[in-house]
């Protein structure tokens, strides 16, 4: 009995020990979970705050009034979204965050996390190098922010990339030409004057603007198929200095008027100058490129490489592709661009033929216009109609693009539409529908496979 309760009671006290050392394991265990648990939190709660800060600092320089030169406050703005983003690295980086990257239920957030911060330190670097305005960093520069808009490209000023580079980059001397949209041309509207902007790290002077000479200028020889098109005194006089969209060639009539060595031409209407001459507002300066109201010309040819890989440069190439460009010039009277309504319509249908329509509603003075409309390259017209009768237009080609024109009257109040019906080669392209620069916005719609083969 007493070999018997000898083992009862080791067994008892065995059981005791052992019920101590399952509370010691238990706690131990409960413990681990829970730094487990919270260690993780911790991170990504500390990565979040500071990934928080550095995107309302950019938000913040987004919306800037003015970016060049960059004062205290842009430095200010910029440093705070790299602090914030640097210290998101931090927690992002290290084993502990690695080990939380392989987790099934957490991995992928925080891989996405990790991703964001890298990528916020890319945006904040490459900004920095940008608004310094060195052309050799500017390389550098370009190279962080793709890395930052291969992670986020719902970022506006990353899709913008071209055009902040090119912007960025410019130095030197360059012609202003002030457009007035109360008469119609293909970048914008008429010449009132001409000044000059000096463009350096420092940010942008601008000279008086001057009114310009009257007396025709020199002959500058842009090829036969523009003198054939615009004639011969396209390059000697103002007025018809800008019929045509491709802009380097009313840049360099302009420069060759203005008579004295520059490094490249601006135009633009004054209100738009005044957001250029400081990058002013990121996403309201994307805008008016986008519309048209700024284009530049580069004499520096590696400057205009960079202008030409955006909208800035307002060239027309001779790219395949579906593409759809209505040009109205203002051809007498006292001018309608500013109260000119447009809607271009481009249906596509590789089956049976696309069409273009462009319908023009006048404001409340008579004018006459003339209106191209360039196609796809390699497109054949198969018939036009003017408000539904059918019409004959001048074909001609310019860089590769067949131009179909006609000269309209367009009363006060009144409304045409120019339709044309083509043939044109096939293509896995997106539609290319520029809009021209005027007043009131260009309304676009594009449309595919809806015209009847009937």
């Amino acid at each position: 009995m007493r070999v018997r309760w000898a083992r009862v009671g080791w067994a008892r006290v065995a059981w005791k020990r052992k019920g101590w050392l399952r509370t010691v394991v238990a706690a131990s265990a409960l413990t681990a979970t829970t730094l487990g648990v919270a260690w993780p939190v911790y991170l990504g709660v500390s990565a979040a705050r500071h990934l928080s800060d550095a995107r309302d600092a950019l938000k913040e320089l987004a919306g800037s009034t003015r970016l060049i030169p960059p004062g205290p406050e842009i430095a200010a703005r910029i440093g705070e979204a790299r602090a914030g983003a640097e210290a998101a690295m931090r927690y992002t980086s290290g084993r502990d965050w690695a080990l939380l990257a392989r987790l099934p239920f957490a991995g992928a957030r925080a891989r996405t996390v990790r991703d964001y911060a890298r990528a916020a330190l890319d945006l904040a670097t490459g900004l920095e190098l940008l608004l310094r305005q060195n052309p050799a960093e500017i390389p550098r520069a370009v190279g962080h922010l793709q890395a930052a808009r291969a992670v986020l490209p719902q970022v506006e000023a990353l899709r913008r990339l071209d055009t902040l580079a090119a912007l960025a980059g410019l130095r030197g001397r360059f012609l202003v030409a002030v457009q007035s949209p109360d008469r119609a041309r293909a970048t914008g509207g008429v010449v009132r004057g001409f000044g000059v902007v000096t463009i350096a790290p420092t940010g942008w002077t601008v000279e008086p603007v001057r009114r310009v000479p009257d007396a025709p200028g020199p002959v500058l020889d842009l090829g036969p198929g523009y003198a054939a098109r615009y004639g011969a005194d396209a390059t000697r006089t103002l007025s018809a200095s800008n019929r045509s969209p491709h802009f380097p060639y009313a840049a360099r009539v302009w420069a060759a008027l203005h008579g004295q060595p520059v490094d490249g031409v601006i135009g633009a209407e004054a209100a738009t100058l005044a957001r250029l001459s400081g990058l002013a507002g990121l996403p309201g300066l994307m805008k008016v490129i986008d519309q048209g109201h700024i284009r530049i010309w580069s004499a520096d040819p590696e400057e205009q490489r960079l202008l030409e890989r955006t909208p800035l440069a307002g060239v027309l190439t001779p790219a395949p592709g579906p593409f759809a460009h209505v040009v109205v010039n203002d051809a007498g009277g006292d001018g309608i661009g500013r109260n000119l309504d447009r809607t271009v319509e481009y249906r596509l249908s590789p089956e049976c033929g696309s069409t273009v329509s462009a319908t023009l509603r006048n404001g409340d003075r008579d004018g006459r216009v003339w209106v191209s409309v360039f196609t796809a390259v390699g497109s054949r017209l198969e018939k036009a109609y003017l408000d539904g009768k059918v019409a004959e237009l001048k074909q001609e080609t310019e860089h590769g693009h067949p131009v179909f024109s006609t000269t309209l009257d367009l009363p006060a109040g009144e409304t045409r539409t120019l339709e044309l019906r083509l043939v044109e080669p096939p293509s896995s392209a997106a539609p290319v529908v520029p809009e021209q620069p005027m007043a009131k916005p260009q309304r676009t719609v594009v449309t595919a496979g809806e015209r009847s083969c009937s």
